[in-house]
C-alpha cells in the first residue's frame, strides 16, 4: 500500500483561500492518489484522536468541504511530552516521530510521501518529504514528485 501523510495547513489550506480547504489544492492531491493508487493517511493538527472523530469534524466543514475522505484510511497518533514540577510543560514530539510510529505499525505500507510546510520530520524521512509553500500550498511540480517519489521502490528504482 502507498500513504499520503497529508497536513492540512500550508498544504490544502492557503492564504489565497483564507486558511480554509481549498479545492484547486485538494484536486492535486486526488492527482496523486489516483496516479498512484495511494491512500491518505492525515497527519495534520487538524486531526482529532480517531479516524471516526476526525471524519466527523471534517464533514461539518460544508462551506468549504474535505473532498478525499473516499482516499482518507487513518490519521497519525498526537504524541505528547509532559515535564512536571515547579512549572508544568507541554511539549510536542516532531511530526516525523509520529508518523515512523504509524509506519512501525502498518508493515503493509509499500511506499509514502510526506506532505507538509513544517520541517520537523527525521532524516531517514528526506528522501519521502516534500516541503509545501506556507502560504500557497501544494504546487503541480509539488505532484509530479509526489507521484515520482510513491512510483520508485525502496532502493529508489521507478516501479512502471
Amino acid at each position: 500500500m502507498k500513504v499520503i501523510f497529508l497536513d492540512f495547513d500550508g498544504v490544502i489550506t492557503t492564504l489565497k483561500s483564507g486558511w480554509r480547504l481549498d479545492n484547486e489544492k485538494q484536486l492535486l492531491i486526488k492527482q496523486i492518489c489516483d496516479a498512484t493508487c495511494a491512500k491518505i493517511v492525515m497527519s495534520s493538527s487538524w486531526r482529532w484522536y480517531s479516524l471516526e472523530k476526525t471524519i466527523e469534524y471534517l464533514k461539518g466543514h460544508d462551506k468549504h468541504p474535505f473532498i478525499l475522505f473516499d482516499y482518507l484510511i487513518d490519521v497519525t497518533s498526537r504524541m505528547y511530552s509532559f515535564k512536571h514540577g515547579e512549572r508544568e510543560k507541554h511539549y510536542t514530539i516532531p511530526r516525523g516521530v509520529e508518523i515512523q510510529r504509524w509506519l512501525e505499525e502498518h508493515d503493509e505500507v509499500t511506499n509514502y510521501v510526506i506532505l507538509d510546510d513544517d520541517t520537523d520530520m527525521l532524516l531517514a524521512q528526506k528522501p519521502y518529504f516534500i516541503k509545501t509553500s506556507g502560504c500557497y500550498g501544494i504546487y503541480p511540480k509539488d505532484v509530479k514528485k509526489a507521484i515520482k517519489i510513491l512510483s520508485m521502490d525502496k532502493t529508489n528504482k521507478r516501479i512502471f
